[in-house]
């Protein structure tokens, strides 16, 4: 599984590793999400220190997991991005109107309660 998750400050932070690739991980990413959502874990932090790369189908899983945490009151934010990556967000026009980026995971996890 290309990700794991954890407990920090208040948040649940997925580790995503190597290639994130939405039509092959996203369906145990959702089902991960459904439980979390399930036991009220609504704020989540996708910590991209370890991703080397995402397609368009990991994009989509990840607006997906937003959506999903939005409606309930939830949030999701992105830290740690490299640079390959958030020029993929910067392309598609996702970074700034639809997802925000910090620079450390605590950073994120923090503004949840802001």
């Amino acid at each position: 599984m290309p990700f794991k998750t954890r407990e920090s400050y208040e948040a649940i932070v997925f580790e995503l590793t190597g290639k994130f690739l939405g039509s092959i991980e996203g369906p145990a990413f959702k089902e991960k999400l459904e439980e979390l959502k399930d036991a009220g874990k609504t704020k989540i932090v996708i910590d991209l220190s370890k991703a080397d790369f995402m397609d368009s189908s990991g994009i989509g899983t990840l607006i997906g997991a937003l959506t999903t945490m939005r409606k309930v009151g939830g949030n999701v934010k992105l830290a740690c991005m490299k640079e390959r990556i958030k020029n993929l967000f910067l392309l598609t026009r996702l970074l700034g109107p639809v997802f925000e980026d910090y620079d450390t995971v605590e950073d994120a996890a923090a503004s949840m309660n802001m």
